[in-house]
């Protein structure tokens, strides 16, 4: 299915998502092949914020450069997200208190749509993708600590299979193969490009 717009996209989400409040219905995916049985026993909770932003030139998708620094995913483009916290009422809050601490997005400022197929990375996250709309003159802020960058990428692009390319590499030792997406000098892979693959795939594939 070809792209036909934010109308469209919206109404998409709201369709075939989860719903921002309740259990969630889409499988899981991600790197769970690559867990143990003691380390899916500990798997933590997380939560990123897919935050849409409708610009005048068209809609755009707010990512992150994670720091050199940061102890997982390091140097990495991200969404901006994080571990849900006890003060975390679910995923949702998670998403959006970590969005607002990272770029600056205030959580009454977004207009939740849905959830995502949660994504377990090898790194024993499951990552609960929140797509949220944000006002269309939103400035981000970043944390200098967490964020070492911001950009938008069109959300054209990201949902056009042609620009979602794949690599092979070897991961504790298994052969693996992953989703790539560069765009403007960034390059988006791996556990990103995966929850963008799987957004795309739950919205449109089942036309």
């Amino acid at each position: 299915m070809s792209w036909q717009g934010l109308d469209d996209f919206i109404e998409r989400v709201r369709a075939r998502l989860d719903p921002p409040v309740g259990d969630g219905r889409l499988i899981e995916s991600g790197d769970m092949d690559f867990l143990t049985p003691d380390e899916v026993a500990i798997i933590r909770p997380a939560a990123v914020l897919f935050g849409v932003i409708p610009r005048r030139g068209g809609a755009t998708a707010l990512l992150t450069l994670r720091p050199d620094t940061m102890p997982d995913h390091a140097g990495q483009v991200a969404l901006p997200g994080g571990k849900v916290d006890p003060i975390d009422l679910d995923e949702v809050a998670a998403a959006l208190r970590e969005a607002h601490e990272e770029v600056g997005i205030a959580p009454h400022d977004v207009d939740v749509l849905g959830k995502g197929a949660p994504y377990v990375t090898g790194t024993r996250y499951r990552i609960t993708p929140v797509v949220g709309l944000l006002p269309h003159d939103f400035v981000p802020v970043p944390e200098p600590g967490e964020v070492a960058a911001i950009f938008e990428t069109p959300l054209e692009f990201l949902m056009n299979t042609a620009n979602h390319h794949t690599g092979e590499a070897f991961y504790r030792g298994k052969h693996r193969t992953f989703y790539e997406m560069p765009h403007n000098g960034y390059r988006i892979w791996g556990v990103t490009a995966g929850i963008i693959r799987r957004l795309y795939q739950t919205l449109y594939e089942s036309d």
